[in-house]
């Protein structure tokens, strides 16, 4: 049986060693939807993704794990697997994949970028959910060990979706440097049909988010990216078909760049840069992955 190869990545960095981390699983036909789990559990990587080749050959299926659950959307795992699929099987400059997940199917463009590559991806329409008031915001700003001088009182927290639910928390600069979470608040969330919490520090175009349970915080967040610019253009910041970036990662030594626009017809995009850092193999079967 040929071994199970695998790729370490680093996506949204400009350079090897930045960016936000990721495991890729290029032919992940033989595993396990348990086995996916495990070993994501393993890697300890903010999320993997796990390709499953189909027809016709640009085209892949995916599933997308983070170390407690799957997630029918991410934005990292899809631009880092993006890249990979242009490592892997075209030379030539640029090219078109698209791949398929519980939530939706994303079309990605990558090119070859100095040492690594660049992808983005349509993300689609933005949907806009929940708008919460001072008083429901300030309990999930308090769930940050923040209080209500924290809160950007400028912009309404405000639910916004690409594929997966964000509630989309303005904060101060300082707010966004005291942040730190200290408690679960997964059915607080579900009341308001969001899956996370994202404190964006409006004027520096600058984020944070954590997993459920507030342990690990995320690096580059490409699924939240994409709300962020509709929220942003919806507030007259940015005009549609005007590109800019959003920054992540600083606080955990890892500075990331994320690029968006909101197209004139709304559709958004969200890219970055791509490094190819490692390439593994699994010295076990599948079958014994369970």
């Amino acid at each position: 049986m040929s071994p199970l190869v695998y790729w370490q990545l680093d996506v949204f960095a400009e350079r090897p060693l930045a960016g936000n981390g990721l495991a890729v699983f290029p032919d992940a036909r033989p595993l396990s939807l348990a086995a996916m789990q495990a070993l994501t559990r393993e890697l300890r990587q903010f999320e993997s993704i796990f390709l499953l080749p189909g027809a016709p050959p640009d085209e892949y299926g995916a599933r997308i794990f983070t170390m407690e659950e799957e997630l029918p959307f991410a934005g990292h795992p899809i631009i880092g697997a993006a890249a990979l699929l242009h490592h892997l099987h075209s030379p030539a400059a640029t090219a078109e994949w698209t791949i398929r997940m519980a939530a939706k199917s994303v079309h990605l463009r990558t090119r070859r970028h100095g040492q690594g590559f660049y992808a983005e991806m349509d993300q689609g329409l933005a949907e806009f959910g929940a708008r919460l008031n001072s008083e429901q915001a300030l309990v999930f700003a308090e769930a940050f060990s923040l209080s209500v001088a924290d809160l950007d009182g400028r912009y309404p927290a405000t639910v916004v979706s690409t594929g997966l639910p964000y509630l989309l928390l303005p904060v101060t600069p300082q707010g966004l440097v005291r942040a730190r979470q200290r408690r679960a608040f997964d059915a607080e969330l579900a009341a308001y049909g969001a899956a996370f919490v994202f404190l964006l520090e409006v004027d520096g175009h600058e984020g944070r988010t954590w997993d459920p349970l507030g342990v690990i915080e995320d690096i580059a967040t490409g699924s939240a990216a994409g709300p962020v610019a509709a929220f942003l253009v919806q507030h007259g910041l940015h005009r549609r078909g005007e590109a800019f970036s959003l920054n992540q990662g600083r606080f955990l030594n890892r500075p990331s760049r994320l690029d968006v626009c909101v197209a004139g017809d709304g559709r958004v995009s969200v890219g970055g840069s791509v490094q190819l850092l490692a390439r593994a193999e699994l010295h076990v079967s599948a079958g014994e992955l369970g």
